[in-house]
C-alpha cells in the first residue's frame, strides 16, 4: 500500500495495490505542468482511493486530462481515461515510496538546458515509452 498527498494535504490518495515503478518524462507537456521533467508512477484505476474535495481535473478535447489540487497547485495525476491505470506524480508519494526509476520517455523533446541525459543504464525512449514498459504489471 502506498499513500501520498499534495503540499497543503487537501488532496490525499491511497493505493491499494501495486506501483508501476517511475517512468521520467521529458515531454512538453509535462515538463509545463510540473516545471521540470517529472517522475511518474502508475496504478490500476481501481485501487487509487482519492480523497479531498479540492482535486480538480484540468482537461481538453485531445488530451489526458490531469489532476491536481485547486488550493495549493500540486500536480498530482496525468489520467488518460481510456486507460486501466491512473499515473501518479511520484513527488506526491510519501517516503518510502519503494519504487526506482525504470525508463525515460520523450528524449527528443528535452530542453535545451538539459544539455545530457543520465548515464543511468536505463532506457532512454525519444518519444513514447512501448506499451509493456509503460503498464503496471
Amino acid at each position: 500500500m502506498a499513500r501520498g498527498q499534495c503540499l497543503c494535504g487537501s488532496v490525499r490518495y491511497v493505493v491499494r495495490g501495486q506501483l508501476r515503478d517511475a517512468i521520467i518524462c521529458h515531454c512538453r507537456d509535462c515538463r509545463r505542468w510540473h516545471g521540470t521533467s517529472p517522475a511518474m508512477v502508475a496504478a490500476d484505476r481501481a485501487a487509487v482511493e482519492i480523497t479531498g474535495d479540492e482535486l480538480t481535473w484540468y482537461e481538453t478535447e485531445d488530451k489526458p486530462r490531469r489532476g491536481f489540487c485547486r488550493r495549493c497547485g500540486a500536480s498530482l495525476f496525468w489520467d488518460a481515461t481510456e486507460r486501466p491505470s491512473l499515473t501518479i506524480a511520484a513527488g506526491t508519494l510519501d517516503d518510502p515510496t519503494g519504487t526506482t526509476v525504470k525508463a525515460h520517455i520523450f528524449t527528443s523533446h528535452r530542453q535545451d538546458y538539459e544539455t545530457t541525459l543520465p548515464d543511468d543504464g536505463l532506457p532512454h525512449h525519444p518519444y513514447s515509452a512501448p506499451p509493456g514498459e509503460a503498464s503496471v504489471s
